[in-house]
């Protein structure tokens, strides 16, 4: 809120000149937060495109993952943008969405 403020409060007695400066360079400063708000948040959502390609990787090799309430283990079989698909033990076909996962390991099988 504080730079919405700073950009409709810029003082009247300033040359309209000046004015359109300010508001040029504050709105070139919003633009990098914007930026920079956009990419910490790509960064931040799990799966993000370095562990998708990293799982897609190991697509068919057995997997431990650790959900906040138990573990799962099976073959991975497939990445989404929200969820993993892999199947049992019992050669049940389950999803797991991301964001219950806290870990995963890989296993040699």
């Amino acid at each position: 809120m504080g730079i919405l403020r700073f950009l409709f409060n810029i003082p009247e007695r300033l040359p309209d000149r000046k004015r359109i400066q300010i508001l040029e360079a504050s709105l070139s400063l919003l633009s990098v937060r914007i930026d920079h708000l956009e990419q910490a948040l790509a960064f931040a959502t799990f799966p993000n495109q370095d562990t998708r390609s990293r799982l897609n990787h190991v697509i068919g090799q057995y997997l431990t993952i650790h959900l906040h309430d138990f573990v799962m283990q099976g073959m991975l079989l497939a990445v989404a943008d929200d969820s993993l698909e892999i199947e049992d033990d019992r050669q049940q076909r389950i999803l797991i969405p991301t964001a219950k996962i806290i870990s995963i390991t890989y296993d040699s099988g």
